[in-house]
């Protein structure tokens, strides 16, 4: 009995012996050794930051099972926000500045836009995901000279800092000689909706309430839109100055002398149209004391300054029965900013004025000297320390490029 069970012991031995040479010769395992399927679950865990953009810049395979179609079809609906990383701030007199938000931590350098041509002759007029829309500053003449003298290179430019890419785009000469009330950036016209310096269109808003769009793409181009408004509605004389704001996919002018109605162009058609606003909420003096805001939430806010009142309006339920606009926030100016450094006495004898508004803040200023200060709107706080606070003008909100894409140290030009 003894004498039979020894030699299978030794047997077994043998076996498990050769299975552990086996296992130490194969090495450890490493991350390298998991299923695509298992380690996508693993970069969804990372959501949509920049650490997914740092993983997908580790190596091919990663970039590769980032960028894959499938992984973002999968998990589009988790990763529909890129990462928002900072502003662009228009500097008076100078280049336009990135500043970087916080907690995210990113190299400014990287957004620098030195890598356009004439990069000093470029000003900002929008901003759509990890995309900038520019425009050529202009000289002091009329629109048909500077037409004429600038016809040799792009009058609109659409780049992305970070990877250096860009596109110029001819103003069409069609329309030579007309006046702008303004030009944005919108989606490209995939089922995805994804923007990217392949894949973008702009929005052009022109005199007597006609606009243009640019498409990129094999039929891309300039097309030009008439509005019937035009044919039934005579409109005063719009600029750039009369734009009041853009909210749920519709870009809005106001109408001077009109307290009751603003100039409303869907960036969808393109289709200009007059949208209603009660008097109590819109006002006469909208140009400098009211701006048009949207929401996450898709609800349609308007900012007023009444006296120096803060008040922001909101319309709930609209197209039903329960169709209404509610007062939603309220904060007395005066008193609000009593204890911010530079406050002084005589602030707010006039009434204030409204720089810039977003979904997030509200810039503001006194009349009687230009002391900018901010106006947080989910919590009405009141801050003059921040980084926005020293530049008067509209904050162009930047993004990480998405899909992910590996850095082009060779700042690639096109």
């Amino acid at each position: 009995m003894a004498s039979s069970e020894g030699p299978r012991r030794r047997r077994r031995g043998k076996k498990s012996e050769a299975k552990n040479k086996k296992k130490k010769e194969a090495g450890p395992t490493t991350v390298e050794d998991l299923p695509d399927h298992l380690f996508e679950l693993i970069l969804l865990r990372l959501g949509p930051s920049p650490c997914l953009v740092r993983a997908a810049a580790a190596c091919k395979r990663w970039c590769r099972v980032v960028g894959n179609p499938g992984f973002l079809a999968r998990f589009g609906p988790v990763h529909e926000q890129a990462p928002y990383v900072g502003d662009y701030h228009t500097v008076q007199g100078g280049e336009p500045l990135f500043v970087p938000s916080s907690p995210v931590v990113v190299d400014r350098s990287r957004f620098f836009l030195e890598f356009l041509p004439e990069s000093g002759s470029w000003e900002i007029a929008d901003s759509r995901g990890s995309l900038l829309l520019l425009t050529k500053k202009r000289a002091p003449q009329s629109w048909r000279d500077y037409s004429r003298r600038v016809r040799h290179y792009p009058d609109l430019m659409v780049c992305e800092p970070l990877t250096g890419l860009y596109q110029g785009i001819l103003w069409p000469e069609d329309l030579d000689g007309t006046g702008r009330l303004g030009v944005f950036l919108l989606d490209g016209d995939d089922a995805d909706r994804r923007v990217s310096t392949s894949n973008f269109r702009v929005l052009a808003a022109v005199d007597d309430a006609m606009a243009c769009v640019f498409s990129t793409g094999r039929d891309g181009g300039w097309r030009i839109i008439y509005s019937e408004i035009t044919s039934h509605v005579e409109l005063p004389k719009l600029g750039p100055e009369n734009f009041v704001g853009r909210a749920n996919g519709t870009l809005y002018w106001g109408i001077d002398g009109c307290a009751t109605a603003v100039l409303a162009l869907d960036e969808a058609t393109a289709e200009f149209s007059l949208a209603a606003f009660p008097e109590t909420v819109w006002g006469p003096s909208h140009i400098r004391t009211s701006r048009i805001v949207g929401g996450e939430d898709g609800t349609l806010r308007v900012i007023r300054l009444i006296g120096n009142d803060l008040k922001v309006f909101a319309r709930r339920h609209p197209g039903s029965d329960e169709d209404e606009w509610l007062l939603e926030m309220q904060l007395e100016l005066p008193e609000a900013t009593l204890r911010l450094p530079g406050r002084e006495e005589h602030f707010f004898r006039q009434q204030a004025m409204v720089v810039a508004a977003n979904t997030r803040y509200v810039l503001l200023t006194p009349s009687e000297k230009a002391w900018l200060f901010s106006v947080e709107l989910d919590t009405m706080r009141v801050e003059r320390e921040h980084e926005r606070n020293k530049y008067a003008g509209e904050a162009y909100p930047c993004k990480l490029p998405w899909p992910p894409a590996l850095t082009d140290h060779g700042r690639e030009r096109r």
